[in-house]
């Protein structure tokens, strides 16, 4: 367990505990117990050492420029691989090797599924082991850190295999059309039980203390507290196209104070008022579905009934996803900055919305200042000087946290880059909820 020495590290470890979620689905419960015991395991092999935290002003820098060079790297690995295999052929020259009955076909997906991942175990440890511990950020024993992404791997894994299945036996009964509405009802239904999938995916669990709802203009928004043992998680705003509860952290309780956690709290209820929330949500599905057609038209009805077929749109997905990842982030800035807007101007003291920012910049990558194209190309949330500094606008109108939904979503399609971002790669409490804050 990562040992106590400041508020922050009582936070996190307060955070080491089992799946809840009294909404969840039986199926998705009953998996959760099974994958706590692997958790259980991990905490009573870690044994005596030394994990501490180091205080904010000993924290070694570059920890964020290191993240985004190992984002650069799995993303620009799993790009080219997914490449390479569509212009050599490789997923038709594996079908070669198997017969054509459904039980080979699924043995097929899986193998691919499963090179995939073992693909992704370097990147996981970079960045869910040595990163953090290099640069003075909280980290967990190697035993531990092994049971927790084990863990996360294995429902990930699983959670693509189903989708996979689906868009296998919608193909071989209606082809191309069939392929597209299983990926566009697997994109919802992922909306659809994100918070039970989170806490599956990472230990997270519900805090003991109720959070109050937030008012939006006389409906309540229910609002829940979640433990996690990455000082990274966020949570979000679930729901489709309607927001049905807002996900906070339950660490943010202590290290921000009551002030700056209002702050927070008055960012998601106008995140959802002035509707950046919504045109972003609308974007990343309309965003996803388009890629799930595309790349099911490419492939063609005379191969989509196939594992071969299933495997290709996977890749082509991935290269569309790709291309979300270089254009989304601009759409998603403007919408923090419609959201940072109304929040000064509903009345909050200035400073002490600057405050809250740097606060929260500094749970996540605690860099400040960013060059001009980096900030451009890779980041949808703007940097601490840019956010505090400006310049701003009063009349921006942006798409609220579109991209990293879209990485989200992207599982919809059977994409491979939802995990291999530099805000989430080795970080399974953030492969449900990306930052985005």
């Amino acid at each position: 367990m990562i040992q106590a020495n400041d508020r922050l590290t009582i936070a996190l470890t307060g955070s080491t505990g089992y799946v809840g979620g009294r909404l969840s689905p039986l199926l998705l419960e009953e998996s959760c117990s099974v994958l706590n015991g692997i958790e259980r395991i991990g905490e009573s092999n870690r044994g005596n050492r030394s994990d501490a935290v180091l205080p904010a002003d000993t924290l070694r820098p570059g920890y964020g420029r290191a993240r985004l060079w190992l984002g650069i790297s799995a993303v620009g690995t799993i790009v080219t691989a997914s490449a390479l295999a569509l212009a050599l052929g490789i997923p038709r020259r594996a079908a070669e090797l198997v017969e054509p009955s459904l039980a080979d076909q699924i043995l097929l997906l899986v193998a691919f599924l499963a090179i995939y991942a073992a693909m992704h175990i370097p990147f996981d440890v970079l960045g869910g082991y040595l990163l953090p511990k290099r640069f003075g950020r909280p980290y967990r024993s190697p035993a531990s850190f092994a049971a927790t992404l084990l863990r996360g791997a294995a429902v990930h894994s699983l959670m693509l295999a189903l989708i996979g299945l689906c868009l296998l036996l919608a193909a071989r009964g209606y082809g191309v059309p069939g392929a597209i509405i299983a990926g566009i009802l697997a994109s919802v239904a992922l909306l659809a039980v994100r918070d039970p999938l989170s806490r599956c995916m990472a230990p997270l669990r519900k805090a003991v203390a109720e959070c109050e709802p937030l008012d939006l203009r006389g409906r309540s928004l229910r609002v829940e507290c979640i433990a996690s043992q990455d000082q990274g998680f966020t949570g979000g705003i679930n729901g489709v196209f309607r927001p049905r509860s807002v996900i906070l952290p339950e660490l943010w309780t202590t290290v921000l104070g009551a002030a700056a956690f209002e702050v927070v709290r008055r960012r998601r209820r106008l995140a959802v008022l002035t509707g950046s929330w919504f045109r972003g949500r609308v974007l990343a599905l309309g965003f996803t579905w388009t890629g799930i057609a595309g790349a099911a038209l490419l492939v063609g009805r005379e191969d989509i009934g196939s594992a071969r077929g299933v495997i290709e749109m996977s890749l082509v997905y991935t290269l569309w996803s790709f291309l979300g990842l270089l254009v989304l982030p601009t759409l998603s800035r403007a919408g923090v900055a419609e959201v940072d807007g109304g929040v000064r101007q509903s009345g909050i003291h200035g400073p002490l919305v600057d405050e809250t920012i740097r606060k929260l910049d500094s749970l996540q990558d605690a860099e400040p200042e960013r060059p001009t194209v980096v900030e451009l190309v890779f980041h949808p949330i703007p940097s601490v000087r840019t956010r505090v500094e400006g310049p701003r606008s009063r009349h921006v109108r942006g798409f609220l946290d579109a991209a990293r939904s879209a990485v989200f979503l992207s599982a919809g399609g059977l994409g491979l880059l939802g995990r291999a971002v530099h805000c989430n790669c080795g970080r399974p409490a953030l492969w449900v909820y990306l930052p985005s804050e």
